[in-house]
This record gives C-alpha cells, sequence and structure tokens, in this order.
C-alpha cells in the first residue's frame, strides 16, 4: 500500500529517501525507490550531482553503472549500484561522512538503450547538523571566581568529524539589575568578544580592562564551520569575588594540578609543591608562570614520566607577595592544566 502513490501512468517514477538530519555517509544518498510502469525490463543508469544549497556550487557529482529494472517496485541501496564513480569538486566531501551544511541532492535517470536520453529527474533538499551543540565548561555556570582575567573553556560540537573548518566565537557582556542573562547577550554592549578562535579555550587578553568585582557577567560561544553557522552554546553567568572569599592554605603539601582546580592557593614557604599525573609516554614539556595579565614571568623544561610527577618550585624574587600567578602545563592533546597561587605575606 505504501507504493500506491508511485504507481502512476509515467514510465519511471524515483523516490530518493535521504535522512532527514544528522549525520549522512555518500551511502546514504543512494537510498533510492524506482518503480518501472512498463512491462518491459528497462537498462538504466543514475546519475547524482550534491549542491551546497546556500551558493549553488556542486560539491560532488556521481554515476552509477548499468542497473536492470522489471516492472514493479525496486528498493535500491549503495551496494546495489555499484560500480558507483564519485568526482569531488572539493576535498572536503572526500570523506565517509558529509560535512556539516545544507545541500540539494538531485538525481537523474537515463536509458541505457538507444538515445540516452533522462527518463525523470528528482532533487531533494537536507540538512546535515550536529548532533550535539558546543558545551560551556569553565566557568561553571553560575559560579563565583576570584581572577579578574579567566580562562573560558568549553566542549566542541560532536560529532567533531563532521566540521571541516571549526571556529569559534566567545561574547562575554555584564548583566544588568532585573535583567536576564539572555538579554544581556542580545542587548548590551560586549565587554569582550574574540572571533576566529581555532581552541575550544580562550584566556581573557590583558589588553581589555580587567572584569569588576562584585558584578555577574554572561558569556556564550558560537560554534562556525568556515562562515556557515553551526551552534551556540546555553549562555551561562559569573561573578568575580574578592580572593580572600577563595584562598587556601598551601604549606608542605603537594596540590594536584589538573582540569578545573578551583580556588587560589596561598604559598607559605615561598615553594610551590606540584603533583602532576601524566598517562602519556615520557616527555618534555615547558610549565609557564605568569602573572595575572597573562604575561610569562618564568618557564621551566621539566621532563614528565608516566605516572604521578612531584614538583617543588622555588619562588625566587620574580614572584612576589600578595600578587595573583598561574602555573601551566599543556598536555599532548593540547589540554592546559592551570592552578592559581599566590605568596601569603609573612
Amino acid at each position: 500500500m505504501i507504493f500506491i502513490p508511485f504507481l502512476t501512468n509515467a514510465q519511471l517514477v524515483l523516490n530518493a529517501q535521504l535522512p532527514p538530519a544528522g549525520l549522512v555517509q555518500k551511502d546514504q544518498l543512494w537510498n533510492l525507490i524506482l518503480v518501472n510502469n512498463k512491462d518491459d525490463i528497462m537498462d538504466v543508469r543514475i546519475q547524482m550531482s550534491l549542491q551546497d544549497a546556500a551558493t549553488g556550487q556542486v560539491v560532488l557529482s556521481a554515476s552509477t553503472g548499468n542497473i536492470f529494472l522489471n516492472k514493479g517496485v525496486k528498493v535500491l541501496g549503495s551496494k546495489d549500484l555499484q560500480p558507483i564513480y564519485y568526482n569531488y569538486n572539493i576535498p572536503d566531501v572526500s570523506g565517509n561522512y558529509l560535512p556539516m551544511g545544507s545541500y540539494t541532492a538531485c538525481f537523474q535517470v537515463s536509458n541505457n538503450i538507444g538515445e540516452e536520453r533522462p527518463l525523470i529527474q528528482e532533487c531533494i533538499r537536507f540538512n546535515i547538523d550536529p548532533l550535539s551543540p558546543p558545551l560551556l565548561n569553565t566557568p561553571a555556570d553560575k559560579e563565583e571566581i576570584e581572577t579578574t582575567y579567566p580562562q573560558f573553556t568549553w566542549m566542541p560540537p560532536s560529532p567533531f568529524e563532521m566540521f571541516t573548518n571549526l571556529m569559534y566565537e566567545l561574547v562575554i557582556t555584564e548583566v544588568l539589575q532585573e535583567q536576564s542573562p539572555s538579554e544581556a547577550i542580545q542587548y548590551n554592549t560586549p565587554v569582550y568578544t574574540k572571533n576566529n578562535i581555532l581552541q575550544p579555550f580562550e584566556n581573557y587578553a590583558s589588553s581589555f580592562e580587567k572584569l569588576d568585582t562584585g558584578k555577574i557577567y554572561a558569556w556564550q560561544v558560537v560554534a562556525r564551520n568556515g562562515l556557515s553557522y553551526a551552534a551556540k552554546t546555553e549562555i551561562w553567568t559569573f561573578k568575580i569575588t574578592s580572593r580572600k572569599e577563595a584562598q587556601f592554605i598551601l604549606n608542605n603539601n603537594y596540590v594536584l594540578l589538573e582540569n578545573n582546580v578551583k580556588g587560589t592557593y596561598l604559598v607559605s614557604d615561598n615553594t610551590l609543591h606540584v603533583k602532576y599525573y601524566s598517562s602519556e609516554p615520557v616527555h618534555e614539556t615547558n610549565i609557564i608562570f605568569s602573572n595575572e595579565k597573562e604575561k610569562e614571568v618564568l618557564k621551566n623544561k621539566e621532563k614528565i614520566k608516566q605516572g604521578d610527577n612531584f614538583f617543588d618550585f622555588k619562588l625566587n624574587h620574580k614572584f612576589h607577595s600578595g600578587e595573583l600567578y598561574t602555573i601551566t602545563i599543556t598536555d599532548g592533546s593540547n589540554r592546559s592544566h592551570n592552578l592559581r597561587f599566590s605568596i601569603s605575606k609573612n
């Protein structure tokens, strides 16, 4: 009964069955239904062109070998149409999965016997969207932080393989009294904005005026695939608090250096004791100390072994009591592990 709409007076009917959204493999473009309304066996081939719906550019074209159609309905997939010959106009579509975007797929069935003329043509438009938008990570929603030059991190949209030129836009704005975070992002002038960010993190640049204590800020990240829109994150807020509200005394104990360490650690003996765990093979890396304006104060090259690593850093004359510093280790996956500390005033 589902094929009744196809049984018309036309000698051949074509219907393309493409996924409505989400990941699409090239093989899925060939999920077709052909209806031969003639009594004779038809010898045909199928040609397909895939266009960027926004620009009209043909990004991919393909053709099949000979296909023999008996009278009636035939459900086809890529395995039934081999060999399939592809022609790639841009390298982004040469992989197994099609990159994110909006496309128009046009199918043309031609006769292989006698005059090679098109028998039927059908075009269908479809979108390929990420299954998950980017997700904000730090600062956490409604978190109170003590640094006025924070680092912002987020998770990329997934699956990551869909994107060929993934970039991010970060927007930070103050939330005024009786204003919602979404209203602040939409209507307020940003205190900080950065485009074309290639990695899922951004340090608040020291060239900008530092964020104010006591104010609430909203932030959001927009992911783009080249110039095309991809997806937005939720809108989170954070508040700058006094350093004294988030300090921990660090005497002779080792503090674990890892992602998202909260608080500012007070060093009481001019020696910073750090424990760092690495799951990677033995390698060397730079351990960087920077001040509140992200200016490098000291750089140490250290040998990192697999497992637990213990370091005792003597804080020399370059470090001053009462000022805020950050120690950073970047692992082999380009993830930064940070710890903020200050030297207590004795």
